[in-house]
């Protein structure tokens, strides 16, 4: 039986025709956009890629490329594809049939193994792995998903595009609840949503390689996104970078990575590139800091007023987390008030006869999820 991990995983066929479905149109995108086809050099970025040895357990899988990242303090920059750690260096367990784990230098290709029928092929090699999972054991406090790969020169294009969104801004933007967002992703294409709410603390299922065995990871400081119906983001759209919904030169605002049929999450972009710019990180000389490549156009940091609900959500983080069935907890804002909200994978009776109406003067919610899972 499949774990349930959700990024797009694929069986590996050996000497029989192999059809994986193509997606010419992704959901609100632009017609004839295929997220998951080859391109032609330099490549846009919110497109299929993946390690090319993502293989294991007779499965292979592949998420987004999501957006470009600089070294500019060199003479020469240096440029770096972001995306999940459990779509460029997924593979974190070494079982006996797939020995070895994902490294340093590993190949990665556009698009991933899924959309080649598990096959690599040398020339859609566009960067190496450059930083190892942030999932591995040996990092079990990073609070992201968050992995980068060294572009091979003149492989990606040097403006940072995304495909259906374009250039972006190089400006981070804090999420906001109600704020509009977009992404661009390998399997639903160019998407739009509104952030749901902020803070939140989401556990988080995986697999440590495809296939493999399952394990969780709870983050904090979260930013949750509604995606009822899995119409924001879906299996194999991890990766993708979630910028504000504005025409050009979006900020960055969140790294896209889990989610279910009603919510998707996402690692706030600011706790990214903190995580990728301590000196321990990226292992292959590079300097630091990292930025993302765009023009130097935002707007100021959106303030919504909910420092109260969000100093009451950690103040009492132990007894909203012990309600019956509990994966998490949130701030969001209905009615213009702020409010916290307790993330139940459904709503059971015992969850509510367990969840205070309110804590430290702030509201307090049950709101059911369902299952978070690595998407």
């Amino acid at each position: 039986m499949r774990k349930p991990w959700k990024s797009v995983v694929a069986p590996v066929v050996v000497g029989v025709a192999f059809a994986i479905p193509a997606f010419a149109q992704g959901k609100g995108g632009k017609p004839g956009v295929d997220h998951t086809a080859p391109q032609a050099a330099p490549i846009q970025l919110g497109t299929s890629g993946g390690n090319a040895t993502n293989i294991a357990n007779g499965y292979c899988s592949s998420g987004t490329l999501g957006a470009l990242l600089q070294d500019s303090s060199v003479p020469t920059p240096r440029y770096y594809i972001l995306s999940n750690a459990h779509v460029l260096a997924h593979d974190i367990a070494s079982s006996t049939g797939d020995p070895d784990t994902a490294d340093i230098g590993n190949d990665v290709t556009q698009p991933g193994l899924v959309d080649t029928g598990c096959g690599f092929y040398p020339d859609l090699w566009v960067a190496d792995l450059a930083s190892l999972s942030s999932l591995r054991s040996a990092d079990p406090f990073s609070n992201v998903d968050a992995a980068v790969a060294e572009a091979v020169p003149g492989m990606v294009s040097a403006d940072g595009a995304i495909l259906e969104i374009g250039p972006i801004s190089s400006i981070p933007n804090a999420a906001a609840p109600g704020q509009g967002v977009k992404k661009s992703g390998r399997t639903t294409g160019l998407t739009k949503s509104q952030v749901d709410s902020i803070n939140a603390t989401v556990t988080v299922q995986y697999d440590d390689e495809p296939h493999g065995k399952a394990f969780t990871r709870t983050f904090t400081g979260q930013v949750l996104v509604r995606n009822r119906g899995s119409k924001f983001l879906n299996a194999g759209d991890s990766g993708s970078l979630m910028v504000a919904n504005v025409a050009a030169n979006a900020r960055p605002i969140g790294l896209l990575f889990a989610g279910s049929s009603l919510i998707a999450v996402a690692n706030p972009v600011q706790d990214v590139l903190a995580y990728l710019n301590d000196s321990s990180t990226i292992v292959n000389n590079a300097t630091k800091p990292l930025s993302f490549v765009g023009s130097a156009v935002g707007s100021a940091q959106i303030d919504s007023g909910l420092a109260t609900a969000i100093a009451a959500q950690k103040a009492n983080a132990a007894a909203l987390e012990r309600v019956p069935g509990s994966v998490g907890h949130a701030v969001g804002i209905e009615n213009g008030r702020a409010f916290i909200k307790v993330l139940v994978d459904r709503v059971t009776l015992e969850a509510l006869r367990s969840v205070p109406d309110q804590v430290d003067g702030v509201r307090v919610a049950l709101e059911a999820v369902g299952r978070v899972v690595a998407f």
